[in-house]
C-alpha cells in the first residue's frame, strides 16, 4: 500500500552534535513492501521524496519505537524509528489512507500475518510519480497548458498566465490542497459558482482580466476565513456587492483601474484588511463604514472625488410605501429570492441603499455627505490628488431620523450593524 503525504524525516541524534535538522517538509510517497534483496525481513516502509527519489527504508517488525496519532484526524502522525534513529513525521495526509497505514505498521511491527494484504518488492518512484509530488506550478505559454494529462495532485500554487484563459478549468477547482492561484492576463469574464471549493485558498489574482462582478457564492464557505490576499486590478468591475464584506480574511485587497462607482456599505467590516489599493476607479464618495477600517497603508488616487468640504443633508424621510416596507423586510432578513420570484422588481430591490444599523432604504432616506480624515483611517495613504486634501467625502444613507442623530454624533463610532 502507499500513501502521498507531506514528509520531513528527522535524524535523533543530530542534537547531541549540536546540529539540527531543516525542519521542512516536503512532499513524498510512503509504501509499505518487500525490501529487494531482504525479503526473510519482512515488511519495510520506503519513504520517497524529490530529494530521495531512491528511497528510504525502514525496517518494520520489531523496529517502531513509538507512533504518535493524536491529529490523526487532521491527517498527521509521527513514527518513531528504532534503527536508525529517526522520526517520520506525517502532514497533510488523508486521515483515512493514513489510519490504514498505521494499521498496516502497528501489525508489521507485532509481527502479524500479514496474509491479507499484498505486499510487492518496493521500487523507487517513477518520474511520472515524482510529478504528481509538485506542489508549484508556473504556465505562461499556452503550448505548456496540460490538455491531455490532469494537474499535479498536490499543487499548492499554481500559475497560469498568458493563454487567453476565457473561463477556468473545472479540474483547477478540484485542487485541494491549493493555496496561491495566479490567473492574471488572461480573458476571465466570469467566475464559476463552484470556486469556493478551494477551500485552502489564501491568496488569488485575477489581475488583467475582463471581470464585471464577482458572484454571491464566491464570498461563500471557506473562502470567507482563508482568503488573504484578493488582486482583480484592471478588471471592469462597477460594483462590489454587500456579501463581498463576508470575506472576512481579506488582508490586501487590490482593486486599482476597475470602474467601480461605489464600496459596498458595510466595507469597515472587513476588520483585518491592512493594504487597500483602490486608485483609478470612479469613486465620487466613500461609504461612512470606511470609518471602522485600520490600514496599513490606502491608495485613493485617481478617482473623481467631489470636494470634501460640501458637506450636505438631504432629507427624503417619509412614510414608506408598501412596496419599500416589503422590500426592506426582504433585504434585512435575508430572505432567497430569484428573478423568477420578484420578476420587474429585481432592478428595485438592487437599488436599495444600506444603512449602519444593517436596515435598508429606497426612496425614503436621509442623504448624509461629510468629510473623512484619512489619517485616522491609515497610516500611511496616497494623496487625493484632486483635491489635494488628507479629507475625502463620505456618504452615508440612513433609514430614520433616529440613525440620522445617532451617526451624527458618533461619526467616527463603531458600526452598529445588527448581523
Amino acid at each position: 500500500m502507499r500513501i502521498m503525504a507531506d514528509v520531513e524525516v528527522i535524524n535523533l541524534l543530530l542534537p547531541s552534535f549540536n546540529m539540527k535538522g531543516k525542519g521542512r517538509s516536503t512532499k513524498g510517497q510512503l509504501s509499505v513492501g518487500l525490501k529487494p534483496g531482504h525479503r526473510d525481513d519482512g515488511p519495510y516502509l520506503m519513504v520517497c521524496t524529490k530529494q530521495h527519489a531512491s528511497g528510504q527504508f525502514f525496517k518494520l517488525k520489531g523496529n517502531i519505537e513509538k507512533c504518535f496519532s493524536k491529529f490523526l484526524s487532521e491527517g498527521k502522525a509521527t513514527i518513531r524509528f528504532k534503527e536508525p534513529p529517526n522520526d517520520i513525521c506525517i502532514n497533510k495526509a488523508d486521515p483515512v489512507q493514513l489510519k490504514a497505514l498505521l494499521n498496516v505498521l502497528r501489525s508489521a511491527f507485532q509481527g502479524v500475518s500479514l496474509d491479507n494484504l499484498t505486499l510487492t518488492p518496493l521500487a523507487p518512484v517513477t518520474n511520472k510519480q515524482l510529478d504528481k509530488l509538485k506542489t508549484r506550478l508556473s504556465i505562461t505559454n499556452r503550448k505548456d497548458y496540460p490538455i491531455t494529462t490532469n494537474f499535479p495532485t498536490f499543487l499548492e500554487s499554481l500559475t497560469v498566465n498568458h493563454v487567453t484563459m476565457k473561463k477556468i478549468d473545472s479540474r483547477i477547482l478540484k485542487l485541494r490542497h491549493l493555496r496561491v492561484l495566479d490567473l492574471s492576463h488572461n480573458s476571465l469574464h466570469t467566475l464559476p459558482d463552484s470556486f469556493n471549493t478551494l477551500e485552502n485558498l489564501a491568496e488569488l489574482n485575477l489581475r488583467n482580466n475582463q471581470l464585471t462582478e464577482l458572484p454571491k457564492s464566491f464570498c461563500s464557505g471557506n473562502l470567507r476565513s482563508s482568503l488573504k490576499l484578493l488582486d482583480i486590478r484592471n478588471n471592469k468591475i462597477k460594483f462590489l456587492q454587500l456579501h463581498f464584506c463576508d470575506l472576512q480574511g481579506l488582508v490586501t485587497l487590490k482593486l486599482d483601474s476597475n470602474h467601480l462607482v461605489c464600496l459596498p456599505a458595510y466595507i469597515g467590516c472587513l476588520r483585518r484588511l491592512k493594504y487597500l489599493s483602490i486608485s483609478d476607479n470612479k469613486l465620487h464618495t466613500v461609504p461612512a463604514s470606511f470609518t471602522q477600517l485600520n490600514l496599513e497603508t490606502l491608495d485613493l488616487h485617481g478617482n473623481p472625488f467631489l470636494d470634501p468640504d460640501q458637506s450636505s443633508v438631504i432629507d427624503r424621510l417619509r412614510c414608506p410605501s408598501l412596496q419599500e416596507s416589503a422590500g426592506r423586510s426582504l433585504l434585512k432578513h435575508r430572505v432567497p429570492y430569484t428573478e423568477e420570484d420578484v420578476g420587474h422588481l429585481m432592478p428595485y430591490l438592487a437599488s436599495a441603499h444600506s444603512c449602519l444599523c444593517g436596515g435598508f432604504c429606497f426612496q425614503s432616506h436621509v442623504h448624509y455627505l461629510s468629510k473623512m480624515d484619512m489619517s485616522r483611517v491609515a497610516a500611511s495613504f496616497t494623496a487625493l490628488a484632486q483635491i489635494h486634501s488628507k479629507h475625502a467625502p463620505c456618504e452615508a444613507f440612513l433609514c430614520s431620523k433616529k440613525c440620522l442623530k445617532y451617526y451624527q454624533e458618533n461619526p467616527y463610532a463603531v458600526i452598529w450593524r445588527n448581523k
